[in-house]
């Protein structure tokens, strides 16, 4: 797997490709430190990942972040980020983000969350999840993978798949040729099958149950029916 690592602090830059490096050599990491720098290497090179440090810009980040998904629809965007906020965290996911990565986690946080991402998963932190569900939430996220595809019909397994994906709901409505409010549909019957609030929830609890990204593409094959150590404190070698 080809990463580009986008991060305008240089020792962080340095340390975490000496990571790779070091420990993880499936992976092929390159590095920039400006958005435009990203763009022009986007432009000749290929990658699979982006690790975009969310708030290097004036900006919030998330403009930056849709701009990128929708030049890159196939191009996979983790977000590295210093702060810890929930709402961020939701933010970047429904932006289309595959990962949220605390900047403070351990490495092997930092494995976890990279190998996780390269398998077709999505990647958030534990603690950033509702820590106090209700009795039915709880029960629904104890289900396993076989069950809650088969609580959804071919066309929310679609869904779901989308929605692992990274995919808005705009754009899922493009790829599956119906409208967002029915896209919106299928979204609030996968929300209660996994006993999720929104897409940052469901995609954690998805991830959490072991719902396997293949089955999920093999089962939307089908024809439709009607019923349907942190990283921040790393020793940077000289």
């Amino acid at each position: 797997m080809q990463i580009l690592l986008v991060d305008n602090h240089t020792l962080f830059r340095k340390g975490l490709k000496h990571v790779f490096d070091d420990s993880l050599h499936q992976f092929k990491i390159d590095d920039c430190s400006t958005i435009s720098e990203m763009t022009k290497k986007l432009q000749t090179e290929h990658y699979d990942l982006v690790l975009l440090e969310i708030s290097m810009t004036q900006s919030s980040g998330i403009d930056e972040l849709i701009q990128l998904r929708s030049a890159h629809p196939d191009l996979k965007v983790a977000i590295l980020s210093s702060e810890q906020n929930h709402m961020v965290m939701h933010r970047v996911i429904d932006s289309g983000a595959v990962g949220f990565i605390a900047k403070n986690c351990s490495r092997l946080e930092l494995f976890r969350a990279v190998e996780l991402i390269a398998s077709g998963g999505t990647y958030l932190p534990a603690e950033y999840i509702n820590p106090r569900p209700s009795i039915r939430q709880n029960e629904a996220r104890h289900k396993t993978s076989t069950a809650i595809l088969a609580c959804l019909s071919k066309r929310q397994r679609e869904v779901l798949t989308h929605l692992l994906q990274g995919k808005p709901n705009k754009n899922i409505s493009q790829i599956m040729n119906i409208s967002e409010n029915t896209v919106k549909a299928h979204m609030s019957a996968i929300f209660r099958t996994l006993g999720a609030q929104n897409r940052t929830q469901a995609v954690y609890y998805a991830a959490k149950a072991g719902v396997p990204l293949n089955l999920v593409q093999k089962n939307t094959l089908e024809k439709p029916t009607a019923n349907d150590d942190s990283l921040e404190a790393m020793d940077i070698p000289a």
